[in-house]
């Protein structure tokens, strides 16, 4: 684990504001500050937060190409480069402790960080998240949407037993931990990333149904081919999911369901190409500012 964070700053207009804010997301942002421009009245600054292990050329890369296309359908050009910077990890800690705040999401959770004194409500189950360098803090629309699925689908499951869930791309644990929480029999965490394996386990710590949860550092592939879930957990990005479905199709349970997040809108038409290939079917749709999560079954 690196000891540093990488900050990337990018001017954006107010009409691509949001645009560029959703990539960066897209791109595995793990945060964004947008600050005002005094001596640009229409133009914001967004500061993106990394993991020190990401690629930086290809990122700044992609970034420039991403403000190109945007000029090219015609939106105003951001006057201002891309620039990237390392900072300590101690900053990006206590950047976290002044933003993240206790959040309400669905009927039944709610997510807050351990350095906040929340009373135990009577009608909420609390999950703590410390995000360290990982992706899911509860706050960013994908994983909203992933939590309100999961409360929905678990909720139907637990009528009759309890569900066995894969969550791929665990990031802080979040939805992991929210699903045990909520009532499935056993989930299955896995990730890709050391750092995110390691800020799942912390806050498995803190999970009073942690005896449900595995942690696994690896991809799909770590998993026993014949293993079946009955609630399958996917916030990715879009070039990964259209990559994983075939897979992610093969290990869901007879009637089981996969939840699908991190998609933009205008991502949605090479979704649903890679989705037909995966004979896998959209029977829920939320939408969310630009983002989309789907439920899928397969075609039986």
């Amino acid at each position: 684990m690196t000891d540093y964070y990488i900050e990337v700053c990018v001017v954006a207009t107010t009409e691509t504001e949001e645009g560029v804010g959703d990539f960066l997301f897209s791109e595995g942002a793990l945060g964004l500050v947008i600050e005002d421009m005094p001596r640009q009245p229409a133009g914001v600054l967004i500061r993106a937060s990394f993991s020190g292990s990401v690629a930086v050329r290809p990122l700044v890369e992609g970034i420039r190409r991403y403000q190109d296309s945007l000029v090219a359908l015609g939106f105003p050009e951001a006057v201002g480069g891309v620039e990237v910077r390392e900072l300590p990890l101690e900053d990006w800690g206590r950047k976290w402790k002044e933003n993240f705040k206790p959040l309400p999401v669905g009927h039944r959770l709610l997510i807050a960080p351990p350095w906040e004194t929340v009373p135990s409500p009577n009608d909420r189950l609390i999950i703590w998240i410390d995000p360290a360098m990982a992706f899911g803090t509860g706050h960013h629309a994908t994983t909203q949407m992933c939590l309100q699925a999961l409360e929905d689908l678990v909720d139907q499951w637990v009528e009759t037993r309890r569900p066995v869930v894969l969550d791929v791309g665990t990031g802080t644990g979040i939805l992991a931990i929210a699903a045990a929480a909520l009532g499935a029999d056993r989930v299955v965490a896995i990730d890709t990333d050391p750092e995110a394996c390691d800020a799942a386990r912390r806050n498995l710590l803190r999970c009073e149904h942690r005896d449900r949860v595995e942690t696994i550092c690896g991809g799909m592939d770590i998993l026993d081919r014949n293993a079946l879930f009955d609630l399958i957990l996917a916030n990715l990005d879009t070039r990964t999911l259209g990559s994983l479905f075939p897979t992610l199709g093969a290990h869901l349970a007879p009637a089981g369901r996969l939840i699908v997040s991190g998609i933009l809108v205008q991502e949605e038409a090479p979704i649903a190409s890679s989705l037909q290939s995966a004979s896998l079917h959209v029977i829920d749709r939320q939408m969310e500012a630009d983002w989309l999560c789907l439920t899928l079954v397969a075609h039986s």
